[in-house]
């Protein structure tokens, strides 16, 4: 019998106003993954702006839970705590975050980060409660200003939480106010006392300029950085795949662009020593100047972080959440493909199913992909993020990023123009 699995997905529009929906996949685990894919639109169609936010976790019950949210630049908003089997509400929360980024969990406890805050909290599931609350236990850890290589013109954000052989890591980074240039990336290990306190252990603040994405193979980390911020013309030249120990001793750098591949590295996974790697870069439509933000790129795999073999190419192709995760249960890389998903049967790589936006909108308004997670399988209890790369307009929920967000309605990067207008509207 075959393994079902379970993903979440985000969905958005801006016009006429701004909404959003959440949704599920139901992968039952057959081989033609272009069958056994289940589109379950409308698990959250109400209350959501343009900003849904989706996380899968698994709960001390073993529980298999997605967490539903979004963000407004002001207020902490509600959590919705769904069953990803059956689609029911199982919880509603209000944790003390406005831009929750990722929950993992660790032991009896999840843990998740705010992007523009730096922190992390704490999170306990009473297996044992009829309605279980996903209560925060008031524990939490906000990146010491220490850390920040010069406060006076960095901000620190939480990009990433990933737990390996039962150690919680963070990785943040560093722009400045105006989101144009960016101090090195840091990365540390907290050392956790469950339900009193969370410091950091070991950090390396080597890493490349806006690193946004960890995968782990062994006890190794791998992080994928764009370098800096992203335009419409070339590329980050300082975009970097870079590995380290579970010590946090040693930056080892794996892979960076060049003119003949002329792209930023926008994520990255494993199947055993085989990396997944998505990358990429917008570029100006070639047939129409007025359609600035396609993306060209590749997902491709490679052993040795020298030869790739590439999966799929993409040339000019719209859409603004571009990620790709492997995963063991059901064998398949899930690859948020502008404003599709994609699913792969990594061990085939035939057809993928395509799901394009106006099924997972299921028959609504929705025009745009904002988010996507794999939650895991019943029998596993496994769960990963898709991260993929957001600019900091498309993630921040401060006030400029959400004003800004109106006038751009999801596009990577505003202009100078746009962002001028966006303060004026503040200042009103």
């Amino acid at each position: 019998m075959a393994t079902t699995a379970y993903a979440a997905y985000g969905v958005y529009t801006y016009n006429p106003s701004a909404s959003g929906m959440a949704g599920r996949l139901i992968d039952n685990g057959n081989a033609t993954v272009t069958t056994a894919i289940t589109v379950s639109p409308n698990l959250r169609n109400t209350g959501l702006n343009g900003d849904p936010k989706v996380e899968g976790f698994v709960d001390t019950a073993s529980n298999l839970r997605i967490a539903v949210t979004d963000y407004d630049g002001v207020n902490q908003r509600p959590v919705y705590v769904y069953d990803a089997p059956t689609g029911g509400q199982v919880s509603q929360v209000t944790w003390p975050v406005i831009n929750l980024y990722n929950a993992v969990r660790l032991g009896g406890y999840l843990y998740a980060i705010d992007y523009d805050t730096a922190t992390v909290i704490e999170v306990y599931a009473d297996p044992a409660a009829t309605s279980p609350s996903y209560q925060a236990t008031g524990v939490t850890y906000t990146l010491d200003p220490s850390f920040n290589p010069d406060p006076t013109t960095y901000q620190a954000v939480g990009q990433e939480l990933i737990v390996v052989n039962n150690v919680l890591y963070g990785l943040f980074a560093f722009p400045d106010t105006s989101w144009s240039s960016y101090a090195d990336s840091l990365i540390v290990s907290f050392d956790i006392d469950p339900g009193n306190s969370i410091d950091v252990d070991a950090s390396n603040d080597t890493l490349a300029g806006n690193a946004f994405a960890v995968a782990t193979n062994g006890s190794d980390l791998f992080v994928a950085a764009l370098g800096g911020p992203q335009t419409t013309s070339g590329y980050n030249t300082s975009s970097r795949i870079q590995s380290l120990p579970a010590d946090l001793s040693t930056v080892t750098p794996r892979m960076q662009p060049s003119p003949t591949f002329p792209y930023e590295f926008r994520d990255i996974s494993f199947k055993g020593n085989l990396a997944y790697v998505f990358a990429g870069a917008y570029q100006l439509d070639p047939t129409d100047p007025s359609k600035p933000w396609q993306m060209n790129g590749a997902l491709f795999s490679t052993t040795n972080f020298a030869a790739r073999t590439t999966i799929d190419t993409v040339s000019a192709v719209p859409g603004y959440f571009w990620s790709e995760q492997y995963t063991s249960d059901t064998d398949r890389i899930w690859y948020a493909h502008g404003n599709d998903v994609w699913v792969y049967n990594a061990s085939t790589l035939a057809t993928p199913a395509q799901i394009p936006i106006a099924t997972l909108a299921g028959g609504g308004r929705y025009d745009s992909l904002n988010d996507l997670a794999y939650v895991g399988a019943v029998t596993t209890g496994t769960r990963s993020s898709l991260r993929g790369y957001r600019s900091h307009w498309q993630r921040s929920n401060s006030p400029l990023a959400v004003a800004v967000r109106a006038i751009t309605q999801g596009r990577p990067e505003a202009t100078e123009e746009e962002i001028a207008q966006a303060k004026a509207s503040l200042a009103k």
